[in-house]
């Protein structure tokens, strides 16, 4: 998701930015925004990419917001970016897969341009499940942090389907999350457990509190991490290192009514498009923010507490508009007993029902998908169904070397599926058939289509033509 603005952001509109998708953790805002503007502004500067490491880690408990940020940032400035598990990398990491994977995610993401790849940036999340667990070789855990170590030091990745293309890892922005709870355990070891010394969040501040407040993520050092069973390599490569704060009531209320991605808000503009205005009035929403404190799961919580808020009522949006119920309250009996919430009725409209029928249409076969083919379909490909197309698509277009598109033959693709939609899919399927068998690929097919001015009897005459 990309802006119309005309130059980067500087760190002050990254945060600002930030400001208006997460709730608090300005200390993580910062360093987040100026990892963002050093790394990109660095590698404008710099052609090789050897800099001093911008790589940010972020510690603190699940659903505090850590993932959210950074794919926030990263929509915001058009980059391509993936998200990877650290404890699903494990045994992979060993065999080196784990390496493969990532970057041929990246590449993925950036619908095969490896130049727009070259951009990207690396979330690698639950840092802290391949901590070292024991001493010597062998140790799984090390084996990822090595993985990681060596993609952030930088690894010249090709793709097999994508002869003459590369991606330099070196060039890419590496942020790794974690929970680490021990963490403050470790630091007041570390300073002495001094009891007239309390450690606080940049958030708090309590005026009537006499005793002296240190800021936790002040303390933080990268010793720290090694205690935690972080290798001295892997700590070193952070050149930010930020603490994310807990949630509290008062924030997961917040997140429910103020932020423009809440679920709340979701809802609301699922049920007007019914024709019903839905509301949570202050108590209920007390109340679900009571229960994602309880379930510690932090904001990601909150989706699955208003889900089972909304069961009674979920599968009846259409009967409730067809009767005339015009508004329903969510109290806070809703939330704790499950009961159906109070409902009002109201001048009685069509407006769902015109909803369905608009739905209905586009889901309808068009005419013009009605005309004749541009091209004879094998009777194979016609025995298929509708809903099998796009699989069979996308597991051809791989095999015959979408990743190695260059940006104009990957718009030319593109443009073409877009031309043949529903059962139109069926010419986009022989032709990837077609040259399949002529023992060609899709990069050749995109450049004859260029060639040919998108005329597909021509193009396939030139391909098979061209293999005789």
């Amino acid at each position: 998701m990309t802006t119309d603005r005309s130059t980067f952001p500087d760190p002050m509109e990254i945060h600002s930015h930030l400001d208006q998708q997460v709730r608090g953790q300005d200390h993580a805002k910062r360093y987040l925004s100026v990892a963002i503007y050093n790394h990109f502004i660095s590698h404008h500067l710099e052609a090789n990419f050897r800099n001093s490491p911008q790589h940010l880690l972020l510690l603190g408990p699940e659903g505090v917001g850590k993932t959210f940020l950074v794919q926030k940032v990263a929509e915001w400035l058009g980059v391509p970016w993936i998200h990877a598990d650290a404890s699903s990398l494990v045994q992979s990491a060993i065999a080196g897969e784990a390496l493969q994977r990532i970057t041929g995610a990246l590449i993925q993401r950036a619908g095969g341009d490896f130049a727009q790849a070259q951009k990207g940036i690396v979330l690698i999340d639950q840092l802290d499940q391949c901590r070292r667990t024991m001493a010597g070789p062998g140790d799984p855990g090390m084996a990822v942090q090595d993985a990681i170590l060596a993609l952030m030091d930088g690894i010249v990745m090709r793709h097999p389907q994508a002869p003459g293309q590369s991606l330099d890892t070196a060039g890419l922005l590496f942020i790794c999350c974690g929970s680490f709870p021990e963490l403050r355990e470790v630091i007041v070891d570390r300073i002495g457990d001094d009891e007239r010394i309390g450690f606080q969040s940049e958030d708090e501040d309590d005026p009537d509190d006499d005793t002296p407040q240190i800021i936790l993520n002040d303390l933080i050092a990268r010793q720290d991490l090694v205690s935690l069973g972080l290798g001295e390599e892997l700590a070193a490569r952070f050149g930010h290192i930020s603490l994310l704060d807990s949630l509290t009531e008062k924030d997961f209320v917040y997140i429910l009514d103020q932020m423009e991605t809440s679920i709340i808000g979701e809802k609301k503009k699922f049920w007007a498009a019914h024709g019903i205005e839905l509301s949570f009035n202050e108590e209920a929403m007390q109340s679900i923010a009571s229960l994602a404190m309880a379930s510690e799961e932090g904001a990601r919580g909150l989706h699955g507490i208003v889900e089972r808020v909304l069961d009674p009522i979920d599968h009846r949006p259409v009967e409730l508009a067809r009767a005339g119920i015009r508004s329903i309250e969510i109290d806070r009996s809703c939330v704790e007993d499950g009961t159906e919430p109070p409902m009002k009725s109201g001048k009685g409209d069509d407006l769902v029902d015109q909803m369905l029928a608009e739905v209905w249409s586009k889901l309808q076969p068009q005419s013009s998908e009605s005309a004749v083919l541009p091209i004879a379909i094998d009777a194979a490909i016609l025995s298929i169904p509708v809903a099998g197309l796009t699989e069979a698509i996308r597991q051809l277009e791989m095999a015959l070397g979408r990743l190695g598109l260059t940006t104009e033959q990957d718009r030319t693709w593109r443009s073409l599926i877009k031309k043949y939609p529903g059962e139109g899919q069926r010419v986009i399927l022989q032709l990837l058939a077609t040259i399949q068998q002529a023992g060609s690929s899709l990069p050749a097919l995109c450049g004859q289509l260029e060639k040919n001015n998108g005329d597909l009897v021509e193009t396939i005459g030139s391909i098979l033509n061209s293999k005789r």
